[in-house]
């Protein structure tokens, strides 16, 4: 179970606020480069230890590649616009993207990520919702992610001029995967408009 923290992005990196802290998760593409023209994006959790060679201890990383992000093109009529596919054991379901408006009459968007199966046709089909991500009017704070239950877990603001995630809640590994992954496909839609 990890503390909350807070994770921002820079480039291709998502690193925690901890200073002197190598990054936690790697993508294929920098962030604020994504288009909607970008199909696939791969993200990997960056684990690390420590190994002895002649004698001096160096940090190693050890990638392992969780979930590649998919934006299928609109002709084939996907489910999601934006999904997630898990691509390891430790990353147990795939999850879809979509928006909704939060209050009626009202142009601010919304988004729920959708805990979503496979039908025999391999077409997504909607589950249970995990999180969702509500537009604030605080000018410093862009999005309110809560959990299935509805509870706050997380706060997307920017910090000069970072992407900047912070996490209140306590969460397992996989749930923070899961999280981190759904808020750069969040990213990604935005970006992509």
């Amino acid at each position: 179970v990890f503390s909350p923290t807070t994770f921002y992005v820079a480039g291709r990196f998502i690193h925690s606020a901890d200073p002197g802290a190598p990054p936690l998760y790697e993508l294929s593409h920098s962030v604020g480069f994504l288009k909607d023209s970008d199909r696939n994006v791969r993200i990997e959790r960056l684990e690390y230890s420590i190994k002895r060679r002649d004698g001096v201890a160096q940090l190693a990383a050890r990638k392992r590649h969780i979930y590649d992000l998919k934006h299928p093109t609109g002709v084939t009529g996907p489910t999601f616009a934006y999904h997630a596919e898990p691509t390891s054991r430790q990353s147990p379901y795939a999850f879809g993207l979509e928006t909704f408006r939060p209050r009626r009459l009202s142009s601010a968007k919304g988004y729920r990520i959708l805990r979503a199966t496979h039908a025999l046709d391999r077409r997504l089909v909607r589950r249970d919702v995990l999180f969702s991500a509500l537009p604030v009017k605080d000018n410093s704070v862009r999005f309110e992610w809560s959990d299935a239950e509805g509870q706050l877990i997380a706060r997307e603001v920017d910090v000069d001029g970072l992407m900047t995630l912070v996490v209140s809640a306590m969460m397992g590994a996989v749930q923070r995967d899961v999280l981190i992954s759904a808020w750069m496909s969040r990213v990604w839609a935005e970006l992509a408009k």
